[in-house]
């Protein structure tokens, strides 16, 4: 198909802010110099504290595409995303966050799919831009722990949801698609209740499980965004555990979120799918490997009190993960192996 102005839909790129001066003129760049011209460019800040505001006005003065909304009081960063798309005006809604890019075909190969195949959501391929303040630890971890996406989905075609929990299944318990800016969706199929308020770190995995286990899309393997790993990004704040008042969240989102992973599989039926292909043994053999693994590197007390107090509690804590050891650790992570391995974990 050929994109002409008779088909050529109104696309929005959705830009949530928030004290993002230091790389918010590169982004707005990349997103004002799109190949695709039929764009508004919508930006919802959250009480930023620092000049981005003021760098967005600018570029609006000299560009119609662009809407700055400033948010009455601060939403967080999941409301801030969706007080972006309800400013949205179009149909198809195209996240790009304050620190990162798209190169200048992004959104019109990604339209361009999504009505030359018929389908309500796209998702492209991103690379990484490491900062010089990043660890090489934290360079290598995205490196060799992060499935990547391109080997999961390996052909460009239409995926139904069937098969995307057969394609995904091995890979799970791990975000193995990307970030909100890699995705275009058709805004009609979207609600607010997508975005789960109870994740931090993985909410927007969620949000596109939510998605592609449902309603049929096509997977782009290409990289048309640049995701940038820097020291004050949120990723790198929710990996930090350097305060103590920061340790429960620490242990929500390194270990908390994935167990709710493993108790959605079971009892959220938008995960039917995937339920039919991963057996309920090996669903509660990874559940006690992340609770089990959470004791031995963050202490057994303190973490078993997180657990008490959690509402999975009567889910988490069972004969295995309500005590601990480290021998019986040991015995159980080597009888545990072979399931690792069938996981990527």
């Amino acid at each position: 198909m050929k994109l002409n102005k008779s088909n050529s839909p109104l696309v929005s790129i959705c830009i949530p802010t928030y004290n993002g001066s230091t790389y918010i003129k590169e982004t707005l760049d990349c997103a004002i110099n799109q190949t695709y011209s039929n764009i508004e460019i919508i930006i919802t800040d959250d009480n930023s504290s620092d000049n981005t505001v003021a760098i967005c006005q600018e570029y609006a003065k000299k560009d119609h595409r662009i809407k700055v909304f400033k948010n009455e009081k601060n939403l967080g960063l999941v409301g801030n995303w969706c007080e972006s798309i309800d400013k949205s005006s179009s149909k198809w809604v195209k996240f790009l966050f304050q620190d990162d890019l798209f190169t200048l075909d992004c959104v019109e190969k990604m339209i361009h799919t999504a009505l030359e195949k018929n389908v309500d959501f796209v998702i492209c391929n991103r690379e990484y831009i490491f900062e010089a303040d990043v660890n090489k630890k934290i360079i290598s971890n995205y490196s060799t722990k992060i499935p990547k996406t391109e080997l999961i989905f390996k052909n460009q075609h239409v995926y139904t949801p069937s098969e995307t929990a057969k394609t995904i299944a091995p890979s799970v318990f791990n975000n193995c698609i990307g970030e909100p800016p890699t995705f275009l969706f058709n805004k009609e199929k979207y609600s607010r209740k997508d975005f789960p308020t109870n994740y931090f770190q993985l909410v927007d995995y969620i949000f596109i499980l939510n998605k592609i286990l449902v309603h049929n899309f096509v997977f782009i393997n290409e990289n048309l965004v640049k995701f940038r790993v820097h020291n004050s990004s949120e990723s790198m704040k929710n990996n930090s555990k350097n305060k103590k008042d920061a340790f429960h969240k620490y242990i929500f989102i390194q270990y908390y979120e994935r167990i709710q992973i493993c108790y959605e599989i079971i009892n959220n039926p938008i995960f039917k799918e995937i339920k039919k292909i991963i057996p309920l043994k090996d669903i509660n053999l990874i559940k006690n490997w992340i609770v089990l693994k959470s004791y031995r590197r963050n202490g057994y007390n303190e973490v078993l009190d997180f657990y008490k107090k959690s509402k999975l509690h009567d889910y988490i804590l069972d004969q295995t993960t309500s005590k601990y050891n480290y021998l019986a650790y040991r015995i159980f992570n080597l009888k545990f192996k072979k399931t690792k391995k069938n996981y990527n974990l």
